[in-house]
């Protein structure tokens, strides 16, 4: 609103306009360079607002950046006039009190290979090792689920029915001693995993990340997976409600649920 605002002061339009119907007036107390000011402070939260709503592309991961580019841009700097330093900070408390960043906005910050220096640079020690412990649990987690999945789908051949009573007799020690073993194991290597890919300096870093873990394989890919579908924001489920309401009003109240599911996706995938 205030860029067409100012767009139609600097082409004599709104001049024109008040003109005619004598009020001329409002123009009078109309400061042009703080209005310019205001907009160029406030384009990063526009700018902001359309990365993080994007329902095409992932958007977790942006949270985080998102916050400190606003941030910088709300720095105090010399030239500033006296209105733009008192909207600056309090814009910068709105930015600091509403803009909440939790643990998995820092995880997801690091699956982003253009972001892992980022986020080295942005947390302290403590809250670093807290997101690379979280990417290790979660790497175990989608490991160890892997492996269960392929003891399910696997067939072997039944065994002997001897060697079936010994296993059964000492089946709780056999188990308890091969989950330790396990969990050591998958303890290291999906730390080492981890590890791997935050330091690895080859990584291709301005990829489109969708096609960037696409092609990447390990254990890595099913956290990437589930935490980069988690939209920043429920900007997009708010559009697909409105254009629910449109469906479902009253001279299309006759379409069932599978109808409307129907016709939400394909309006959201065409």
């Amino acid at each position: 609103m205030l860029q067409s605002v100012n767009d139609a002061l600097r082409s004599g339009r709104l001049h024109d306009i008040l003109l005619r119907r004598n009020e001329l007036r409002y123009l009078n107390n109309i400061d042009c360079e703080l209005l310019e000011d205001i907009i160029q402070l406030l384009k990063p939260f526009d700018e902001a607002t359309r990365h993080l709503s994007t329902d095409q592309t992932p958007t977790l991961h942006l949270v985080l950046p998102t916050k400190a580019t606003l941030l910088r841009g709300l720095s105090i700097q010399d030239g500033d006039s006296v209105i733009v330093k008192e909207l600056k900070g309090k814009l910068a408390q709105a930015v600091e009190m509403k803009f909440k960043v939790h643990l998995y906005h820092k995880v997801a910050t690091a699956l982003s290979p253009s972001l892992r220096s980022f986020l080295r640079k942005t947390l302290n020690g403590q809250e670093y090792e807290e997101v690379i412990s979280t990417l290790t649990a979660l790497t175990e987690t989608a490991g160890t689920e892997e492996r269960v999945r392929g003891l399910v789908e696997k067939e072997d051949p039944p065994p002997e029915q001897g060697a079936t009573e010994v296993h059964n007799f000492f089946a709780s020690c056999v188990e308890e001693e091969e989950r330790k073993e396990d969990s050591g194991d998958m303890e290291s290597h999906g730390r080492q995993l981890v590890l791997q890919y935050v330091s690895d300096t080859k990584l291709t870093r301005f990829q489109c990340l969708l096609d960037f873990w696409r092609e990447m394989s390990g254990g890595l890919v099913p956290v990437a997976k589930r935490l980069l579908a988690i939209p920043a924001t429920s900007t997009p489920s708010e559009r697909s409600f409105s254009v629910a309401g449109r469906l479902i009003e009253e001279r299309r109240s006759t379409l069932n649920p599978e109808n409307v599911d129907a016709l939400l996706f394909l309006h959201s995938n065409i």
